[in-house]
């Protein structure tokens, strides 16, 4: 399929294409008009690149009987008009199948391959007249209208014109060589066929824009169809990762435990290599949990909620994506050593506008709007586990304190 039927289409453009099927001529905008030609355009390339040699058949077919049958005082001058034209124009054609500078040229070079053909059929047909090769260059003209409307199958109108213009050169050529013109035979030979052929044209030329709107339709609705699939298995999929995180994130437990269980499903969800989750706390940042971290990341212990990056993107309340990491921050260890991670996402955590946390997650490639997009819808339940979770550890502080009083008291 061409790149114009599976180029994608508009709105606007499919309304149109619509209305345009509901008329006679099937006439659209300028952009589709523009898609059509070079559709066509490409389809009577495509065309002669399968067909030269049997158009070369076919003239060898029709000029060489002639050749060896007919002996006739005329027959150089028909050689003239009806054989070497149409021998150049063929040539000229099968040069554009064969040589890629000119293949771009290809359909300037088959209307000037019609007209030039025209002109020699039409000049020997007058020069011609009242003999046998004169009939026969009537033919052939009869023949070329045929091929160039209904075989070729290019665009009417242009075709329309080249023919016009191949009759006014020869016109002007056979006044100017002293030629009388046979006003009635032409008509015959050229006009009505001429007539037949571009009503046979442009009958064709509907059909074909018909088929060209419906398999544009078509293929647009079969697009929708696959967005509509993407979309939905999309969404099946987010579904269960919403899913597996809820069931991660359920139960009775301490922010230490609830953070690792993030960490871990962060690592299988985006493709995190490391991370580290930590707590707002007296306007500190208290590290909780990590998952993959180097030696020297570890011992980041805790630090002023103002330092580093964390406290950037917890000010800011938007995960940050940062590219250019600094050296030596949050490492990853690999077979080979240590290696600076791609990306660093860092991902802040609030309940309504009181700050809970952040988690930092590091990978070695970056983050898609996808995964970023999942972090989003993550974070609501999230903020209200790690609420949850801190109060419950907040419950069971007091706890120990009562019992340790206790004991103490005994």
């Amino acid at each position: 399929m061409s790149s114009d039927l599976q180029s994608s289409i508009s709105k606007q453009q499919e309304s149109v294409l619509r209305e345009a099927l509901d008329t006679l001529q099937v006439k659209f905008d300028g952009e589709l008009e523009r898609r059509y030609l070079r559709h066509s355009h490409r389809r009577a390339r495509d065309l002669i690149s399968q067909s030269i040699y049997l158009l070369v058949f076919l003239y060898l077919l029709v000029i060489l009987p002639v050749i060896a049958l007919v002996d006739s005082p005329e027959m150089t001058q028909w050689r003239a008009y009806g054989v070497y034209p149409i021998a150049i124009a063929l040539l000229a054609l099968w040069s554009t199948t064969r040589l890629a500078w000119l293949r771009p040229h290809t359909i300037g070079v088959m209307y000037f391959a019609l007209g030039l053909s025209l002109c020699g059929t039409l000049l020997g047909a007058i020069a011609l007249e009242g003999h046998f090769p004169g009939q026969i260059s009537a033919f052939e003209t009869i023949y070329l209208l045929i091929i160039g409307f209904s075989i070729l199958r290019l665009p009417p109108r242009q075709t329309l014109i080249t023919c016009v213009g191949a009759l006014a050169v020869a016109v002007i050529g056979a006044i100017m060589l002293g030629f009388s013109l046979p006003l009635l035979a032409m008509l015959l030979y050229f006009a009505i066929p001429l007539f037949i052929c571009t009503i046979n044209g442009y009958v064709l030329d509907i059909s074909a824009r018909r088929n060209f709107a419906n398999n544009l339709l078509l293929e647009s609705e079969s697009q929708q169809l696959a967005r509509w699939r993407q979309q939905a298995e999309k969404d099946t999929l987010r579904q269960q990762q919403l899913n597996l995180f809820m069931e991660s994130i359920a139960g009775n437990l301490t922010p230490p435990v609830l953070l690792e269980r993030v960490l871990g499903y962060l690592v299988e969800q985006v493709d995190a290599r490391a991370g580290a989750a930590y707590i707002l706390q007296d306007d500190e940042l208290l590290q909780q949990a990590t998952w993959g971290l180097n030696a020297q990341a570890r011992e980041r212990q805790h630090f002023d909620r103002d330092e580093t990056l964390l406290g950037a993107a917890l000010n800011q309340k938007l995960a940050l994506q940062q590219h250019q990491v600094p050296e030596g921050y949050l490492d990853l260890e690999v077979g080979e050593g240590r290696r600076q991670p791609a990306s660093l996402l860092l991902w802040p955590i609030h309940q309504g506008d009181h700050p809970l946390g952040v988690i930092e997650i590091a990978s070695t490639r970056a983050f898609t709007e996808d995964e970023q997009a999942l972090l989003n819808e993550l974070h609501r339940p999230l903020a209200f586990a790690l609420q949850s979770a801190q109060r419950r550890q907040h419950f069971l502080d007091q706890m120990e304190k009562q019992k340790a009083a206790q004991a103490a008291n005994q």
